[in-house]
């Protein structure tokens, strides 16, 4: 399969030069088969989850192969520097090659390789056709008034139904945060936006069976006759939808076990323009990296965790709005364009001294992304 993407790419490409982006794990093998053809092409490679400890990937029969796979490329970009450190810490310990820690390079039979960190970002939603102004107003009151959710403290979860994704632990948390605080029961909804994801295994179709049966269970201890703690939606939504949610929730929950960046989290500070929201953010989520002035939590630790939503419920306005409008900002001005960019005018300097850029044709080998729901 790999092969046939270099393929059509150099297919593409045809007898001219070419810039070409490759991203994500789908696609590890394609540098080197590009590379292999064309040594004068300008590949680079950008990968989309963390890069794991060397010890972990020596686990994987097939590392050598991926690791020469993704050497191919002249740039390598990571969400993070800590992925970065893992990947030369790998590199070293399975390939004879030759490494520039100072210059985070690898040298592999001639060849050298730059891996950098490169943090994605989000579009703004403005850009995105959403709903505004009277628009959003009426889709924001058609929901609350399907769900009950008047008159509610709103905290909304938009996840892919991901083992990773921290699902269950949310929930435990939950359910601990409305035992400590019974003054909270008859206000405060959680709302699960989640995506099913690989139902033909079943594994995952397990996980969404646990994950309704928390969610029942919490309801079921909790609800009343006028209110339900927890509305699970396991379904895809649109991004309408999902931008009404992030608009009008007053706290959104991200609690990774482990993610690249998470997206949702700044999808939920770009939503916020009002700065009115609180954030709850896994420290294993890259996110956290940046957005530090969310309530970072470690979502193993329940007591921890539903302390953090107590916290975020009970905050102040004046917190809550300088905060929001800290990472808002942040958002706004490291956008997806930023990162983009970023990546391309660092790989396009990677190139042979002397030889200039002109005439070059960006081509991107891209996994098929543009279907998922923002931000996952």
């Amino acid at each position: 399969m790999n092969q046939r993407f270099a393929d059509t790419v150099l297919e593409e490409i045809g007898g001219g030069k070419a810039v070409v982006l490759v991203q994500d794990y789908q696609l590890a093998l394609v540098p080197q088969m590009l590379k292999s053809a064309r040594p004068d092409l300008q590949v680079g490679l950008f990968w989309h989850i963390p890069w794991p400890g060397s010890e972990t990937f020596r686990i994987c029969p097939w590392g050598p192969e991926i690791l020469a796979g993704m050497l191919g490329a002249d740039l390598l970009g990571f969400h993070l520097q800590q992925h970065c450190n893992n990947f030369l810490d790998t590199v070293d310990r399975i390939l004879e090659s030759r490494l520039d820690w100072d210059h985070f390079a690898v040298e592999l039979k001639g060849r050298t390789s730059l891996v950098r960190p490169f943090p994605i970002s989000v579009q703004s939603w403005s850009e995105r056709k959403v709903p505004q102004g009277e628009d959003l107003a009426r889709q924001i009151a058609q929901l609350k008034a399907r769900y009950k959710l008047e008159d509610q403290y709103i905290a909304v979860g938009v996840d892919r139904i991901d083992y990773t994704k921290g699902l269950p632990e949310r929930l435990r948390a939950v359910r601990r945060f409305l035992e400590k605080n019974p003054s909270c029961h008859g206000r405060f909804t959680f709302v699960e936006l989640g995506a099913p994801s690989r139902t033909h295994i079943p594994r995952y179709r397990e996980h969404i069976a646990q994950l309704d049966a928390m969610a029942d269970e919490i309801n079921w201890r909790y609800q009343t006759d006028t209110w339900k703690p927890i509305h699970f939606l396991a379904a895809h939504h649109d991004p309408h939808t999902v931008h009404a949610f992030l608009r009008m929730a007053s706290m959104c929950i991200v609690s990774s076990l482990h993610d690249g960046m998470n997206l949702v989290a700044k999808e939920y500070a770009a939503a916020q323009e009002s700065g009115e929201g609180v954030l709850i953010l896994s420290e294993f989520a890259g996110a956290a990296r940046e957005l530090s002035d969310a309530l970072i939590i470690n979502p193993y630790d329940t007591e921890q965790f539903a302390e953090a939503i107590r916290h975020g419920v009970e905050m102040s306005a004046a917190e809550r709005r300088e905060r929001m409008r800290r990472m808002h900002r942040h958002v706004e001005e490291h956008n997806v364009y930023r990162w983009a960019a970023g990546f391309l005018t660092a790989l396009t300097d990677t190139r042979a001294p002397g030889e200039k850029a002109g005439g070059i044709v960006p081509f991107t080998a891209n996994e098929a992304e543009r279907t998922r729901m923002p931000g996952l």
